[in-house]
């Protein structure tokens, strides 16, 4: 039997609890403060330790695959992270303004 139906029929279900609660919370389903929460917490994640010479993989960090020191600064890994910092600016000016 293939899986495909029943993930299909699965993702409908989700989608329409979702739009349902949504519906009935009146709020918006997202809020730009835990939006920069995360994105900030994962850019000093990445700073940090590229910054310290670990290099830690993109796709489930720890888990899949260890970070692996390699002895120097990881540049790719820092210009990610000042990136992610800069993305994380507006949505605190956002989430800071509807306080």
């Amino acid at each position: 039997m293939a899986i495909t139906p029943i993930l299909i029929v699965a993702g409908l279900l989700v989608l329409s609890v979702g739009w349902h609660v949504h519906r009935r919370s009146g709020r918006p389903w997202w809020n730009p403060l835990w939006m920069a929460f995360t994105i900030t917490a994962v850019a000093l994640l990445y700073l940090v330790t590229g910054f310290i010479g670990y290099a830690v993989p993109r796709h489930n960090p720890f888990i899949d695959s260890p970070a692996v020191s390699v002895g120097q600064v990881v540049w790719p890994q820092v210009a990610f992270s000042s990136v992610m910092l800069l993305m994380s600016g507006p949505l605190w000016w956002l989430g800071l303004r509807r306080l």
